[in-house]
């Protein structure tokens, strides 16, 4: 399905392409930077060569170099209208998914080493689902920020369980989506900026209503709400009226105590001891929200608007008030604030993120601390940029699309590094050095080729297993306390007799710690017994709660060892042509090299280059080639590292990379292995790596090393490409 639905999407955009061959707002674009450059008194830079923006294109778009043939087919069509075919293919790609994900999920800080790891990959795959579906911004915004339910019914719900401090979370989301720091008002005034304590207290309220305790189920049987004659204590007097509220709080006590008296304290006890490992795997599954549960101002407030201990509303920091709609919750007034295109700081953030995405640095610098004072190197350029991502409503895509489309897009790279506080006038993009996932993104092209297909597949373990989840808590509810004590009934006898072995071992273990000594041994056997008695408590509720069957589904639980992440990209094929110019004998050594060298490195803590960076952990474990090449630990916002250093060049030069690289079965070498000549094979590794042949100072040096080093000149050049500030930079 996934060939007809890309062919119709570039359909749909190249036929957009052929009625605007020359995009009216990059023109726009164009002239207010020029206006820039006059005022200035800068010129632009020189056009880049297709062989510069084709691989731009494809790093900036789909986070990778091309391949020899992409770059290729690019260069030799005289269309004159390829550049814009090419964004639109690009951006209607599995690539672009895969991209933008590395993209957000630095600034969303996703991670899937936290204690709810289940809704954690659930929210990853949400989040590839709604760039992929180009899901407008403000609603993608709304939806993260309105979410409710369990992780069954959405991934989204991630977003709430990323951080268990709830104030801590207000402060990412202000600065993620407005741009806005106000982490230090949280415990004092702003030191830098106009944001009082009292400020983020308001703005908390707009949140503190959302649970994320995972309070899926209480044990204790509904009280019936009391209902009040309102008419009938309107026209009582005074006493009256004292006397019948008492009577029926009475009768609601006394119905109260009917109700429960079925239920036994001890037999509720009973329930919840069972419960407690069966409930287990419905932490952190579920984000709830709370009508009406206000902040309280902390113990050691010291300003004169509040007190310690004083509950604060909600209130909105800046622009329009944020006013309840009828039906709406305090969230959902919060969200329609924040993204609404009146918002002083909403449309601006998200476009200056995009431009800087494109150009490599942001009109507005840092991106994220703006304040009232801040004023973007051109201004009007700005405005604009507003203005066009509210027309384009909020459609990412399309905003990307005029931005690579502009002339100064396609011009050259800027080289001179921009130091923060100056003005950049825009005269090209500036060149960048690749991040982490465009690294390993590129080398697994060079391995196997195009694998962008492969990045949207749905993990069907985990889904059979939150729908296993969803049913679970249904039967719960089903049941109610009395079914729940029902069950724990019928296990009576053996749940008493294992909390009395349970009891024994304690006592066991306490008494051997009195006496001190070497008893290690003996501890970790009573351990491991209690252990065992209390996973066949939770066996025996489970089975009378959901039958046999589906207890053991539930048992099994869900990790994301079970399944692979993605369906494994198979290895490129020998070349026919090249296995029928071989003797019997280099035939056979050759398939033998195939056979061993393909797949993981031995010993590697790496995951073979076979899938992209977008279906690797999230984020990769440190020690791993991204966490080596500066991928983002994900504690904070965009903290990704594009500084070099030398465990990178070793990397390189020693790690699974080199060694994956050099196997028969990688794409890099059986391209090689077409070349008939030393000379042309580094004009395939020029191709591969850097998408441009050896310049004439280049082929000279070339030529010296050919003839020092024959054959082995292949292999170090590969060695000094793939290391180079050539190959690892965005030109």
């Amino acid at each position: 399905m996934k060939a007809p639905r890309l062919l119709f999407a570039c359909l749909t955009l190249t036929t957009a392409s052929l009625s605007a061959a020359i995009l009216p707002e990059s023109q726009k674009i164009d002239q207010l930077l020029a206006q820039g450059w006059e005022k200035a008194g800068v010129k632009s830079n020189a056009p880049a060569s297709d062989d510069v923006l084709v691989r731009r294109l494809y790093l900036d778009i789909a986070g990778r170099i091309p391949t020899i043939e992409e770059a290729a087919a690019y260069k030799q069509s005289n269309d004159p209208l390829k550049r814009m075919k090419l964004i639109d293919t690009l951006l209607a790609s599995d690539g672009y998914t895969s991209n933008m994900f590395n993209y957000w999920a630095d600034i969303l800080r996703l991670s899937d080493n936290v204690k709810g790891r289940l809704t954690a990959e659930a929210y990853e795959e949400w989040l590839k689902k709604q760039l992929k579906a180009n899901t407008p911004y403000d609603q993608f915004v709304k939806n993260l920020l309105t979410t409710d339910g369990g992780v069954w019914d959405s991934g989204s719900i991630g977003f709430w369980q990323r951080d268990e401090n709830k104030l801590d979370h207000l402060a990412y989301t202000v600065q993620v989506f407005l741009g806005t720091n106000i982490v230090c008002a949280q415990c004092h005034n702003h030191p830098f900026d106009k944001w009082t304590q009292m400020d983020y207290y308001h703005m908390a309220a707009f949140t503190n209503g959302m649970d994320t305790k995972g309070k899926n189920y209480s044990f204790k049987p509904e009280k019936s709400k009391q209902q009040f004659d309102k008419k009938l204590l309107e026209s009582m007097t005074p006493k009256e009226r004292k006397a019948y509220i008492q009577k029926m709080q009475a009768d609601q006590k006394s119905a109260t105590k009917t109700e429960t008296a079925s239920i036994s304290r001890e037999d509720m006890q009973k329930v919840k001891q069972a419960m407690q490992d069966v409930m287990k795997p419905l932490r952190y599954t579920s984000a709830n929200w709370e009508e009406g549960k206000l902040p309280t101002l902390p113990h050691d407030y010291q300003y004169k608007d509040g007190k310690p201990g004083e509950k604060v509303t909600a209130k909105a920091m800046f622009g329009h008030d944020a006013e309840m709609k009828p039906g709406q919750t305090t969230v959902q007034s919060f969200a329609d604030w924040m993204a609404d295109p009146q918002n002083p700081r909403f449309t601006t953030v998200i476009a200056n993120r995009m431009w800087k995405k494109a150009f490599g640095i942001g009109l507005i610098e840092p991106v994220d601390e703006m304040t009232d004072s801040t004023v973007a190197s051109n201004p009007a350029l700005m405005d604009y940029l507003g203005e066009l991502m509210v027309e384009q409503k909020y459609s990412l895509k399309s905003f990307l699309r005029i931005l690579y489309n502009t002339d100064t897009y396609q011009r050259a790279a800027t080289t001179q590094e921009v130091q923060l506080g100056e003005t950049y006038h825009f005269t090209g993009p500036v060149l960048r050095r690749m991040s982490a996932e465009q690294v390993w993104d590129s080398l697994v092209t060079l391995s196997r080729g195009n694998v962008d297909d492969a990045v949207d597949e749905e993990n069907t373990r985990l889904h059979q297993y939150l729908d296993d989840l969803n049913m679970f808590l249904g039967t719960i509810k089903e049941k109610g306390p009395e079914g729940l004590v029902t069950i724990a009934k019928a296990n009576a006898a053996k749940l008493s007799a294992n909390q009395k072995k349970l009891d024994e071992m304690k006592a066991q273990m306490a008494a051997i710690k009195e006496k001190g000594g070497d008893t290690a041994a003996q501890s970790k056997d009573l351990a491991r017994q209690a252990q065992q008695l209390r996973r066949e408590t939770e066996r025996d509720f489970l089975v009378g709660l959901v039958g046999e069957e589906r207890a053991n589904d539930l048992r099994k639980g869900y990790s994301a060892k079970q399944e692979v992440k993605k369906t494994a990209i198979k290895p490129a094929q020998p070349d026919p042509k090249v296995l029928a110019s071989m003797t019997k004998e280099q035939r056979r050594e050759f398939m033998k090299s195939f056979n061993r060298k393909d797949g993981k490195t031995s010993g590697s803590k790496d995951i073979s280059l076979a899938t992209r960076a977008s279906e690797q952990p999230s984020p990769a474990r440190p020690g791993t080639f991204l966490r080596t090449f500066g991928q983002s630990d994900r504690e904070q916002i965009q903290n990704a590292s594009e500084d070099a250093s030398v465990p990178q060049a070793l990397t390189m030069l020693n790690g699974p990379v080199a060694d994956i690289l050099s196997s028969p079965a990688s794409k890099l070498n059986q391209d090689l292995a077409k070349a008939d000549s030393p000379a042309k094979k580094i004009d395939t590794l020029y191709l591969a790596l850097l998408g441009r042949q050896p310049n004439a100072d280049e082929q000279g040096v070339l030529n010296t090393v050919i003839q020092e080093r024959g054959d082995k000149a292949v292999t170090d050049v590969t060695h000094a490409l793939i290391t180079g500030s050539q190959f690892l930079f965005v030109q």
